[in-house]
């Protein structure tokens, strides 16, 4: 076996912290990563019957919420993160390359709510950083703190401008999931991608698209595999490996990979075969999963 990723715990208390960004910390400007707008009398009631979080829980200013939006069978569409604004105005966080199917997937639940909805021009920024002291500015990302912080317009002044791709490989390690990259959409479960463990879905609120699938899963189901950071043999470029690929442990079905970030990526595996050396179909290239220290202590 080459070795598997080390992922370092961290607690879900530093989602209550409103501060980012301090001076040794990295910024990425993210460009897969668009902002809707949402605005209106009507627009947090219209979001509230859409996303899988609980929009209602949305208050005072620098607060945001990570939620999927799925589609009736409760396959993901979308991945969003959103951002409060005021009581009438939301800021909605979409993978780049499904701008266009999100607007038009949206628009066909705003009939009777009336809310406006306009793509805005403002880049988005991610500072990271290893540990967990942290400045202000920024919303705390909120699923995980050691994801850091997201920036809206202009990036942190104290902070050190990398590429994407090295936010992408510290979010990679952790085992997240994101965009269409990661995620494809109308067909994966919200579950595989951990949305309960990142704090995306309420479990109180009232209903949404592709509710009854997700509470069903929740209270009677059973997730049996789910994404995990994983550790490739070598370096992989991209468009080398035809994904999603499967993956197996001789004749045994282990899961699937679904994206490559050089030498790691993501997968969702099935627990027994975690920390097991695999097989990637139509390549050479050999994989090792690893449960990520942020799960609950319980998944084995």
């Amino acid at each position: 076996m080459f070795g598997s990723l080390r992922l370092a715990k961290i607690s879900s208390a530093g989602l209550r912290f409103r501060k980012c960004c301090r001076k040794s910390s990295s910024v990425a400007e993210l460009h897969s990563r668009k902002l809707v707008e949402v605005s209106g009398p009507q627009s947090g009631k219209l979001l509230q019957g859409l996303f899988t979080n609980d929009i209602n829980s949305l208050s005072g200013t620098h607060t945001a919420l990570y939620t999927h939006l799925l589609n009736v069978r409760g396959r993901i569409m979308f991945d969003n993160i959103v951002y409060r604004v005021n009581d009438d105005e939301y800021l909605i966080e979409v993978d780049n390359s499904l701008v266009s199917k999100f607007l038009k997937f949206v628009s066909m639940y705003n009939i009777r709510s009336k809310a406006k909805i306009a793509v805005r021009d403002e880049p988005l920024y991610a500072s990271f950083i290893p540990q967990s002291s942290l400045l202000d500015g920024g919303y705390v990302d909120p699923r995980l703190p050691l994801l850091g912080c997201r920036h809206i317009g202009t990036p942190p002044d104290r902070a050190t401008t990398v590429s994407a791709s090295e936010y992408d490989r510290h979010r990679v390690a952790l085992g997240v999931s994101e965009g269409a990259r990661d995620i494809s959409s109308g067909k994966d479960f919200p579950f595989e991608h951990n949305l309960d463990f990142l704090n995306g879905v309420s479990f109180s609120k009232g209903c949404y698209i592709g509710q009854e699938l997700t509470a069903r899963t929740h209270h009677v189901g059973e997730t049996r595999k789910r994404v995990v950071p994983v550790k490739l043999s070598e370096q992989v470029e991209d468009g080398q490996i035809s994904l999603p690929a499967r993956v197996s442990l001789g004749s045994r079905a282990a899961g699937k990979l679904l994206s490559t970030y050089g030498d790691i990526g993501l997968a969702v595996l099935r627990f027994p075969y975690l920390e097991q050396e695999l097989s990637i179909k139509d390549s050479h290239v050999k994989l090792v999963g690893s449960k990520p220290a942020w799960w609950p202590e319980d998944i084995r």
